[in-house]
């Protein structure tokens, strides 16, 4: 993918990303956006060669959810 192209997708599934996160864990906007923000998850979500981005928010949500749990973050076999 190129540059351009995936700087234009990563904002879509940040946000999409930040209100899973309000609605699961019941905080608000800007708690939700530092929770996302200050993992691992979303330092390898910005970087394109992981291929994250093409995950559903559902299953990054998952991974930030085991991240918080375990402090690893486990990338899926299939990326």
């Amino acid at each position: 993918m190129k540059i351009n192209e995936f700087d234009s997708i990563l904002p879509f599934k940040i946000q999409d990303l930040v209100s899973l996160i309000i609605e699961i864990k019941n905080i608000n906007f800007e708690e939700a956006v530092q929770f996302l923000y200050e993992s691992k998850l979303y330092e390898a979500l910005s970087d394109e060669q992981t291929k994250l981005w093409h995950l559903s928010s559902e299953k990054l949500l998952d991974m930030l959810l085991i991240e918080e749990t375990t402090g690893t973050l486990i990338f899926p076999d299939f990326v």
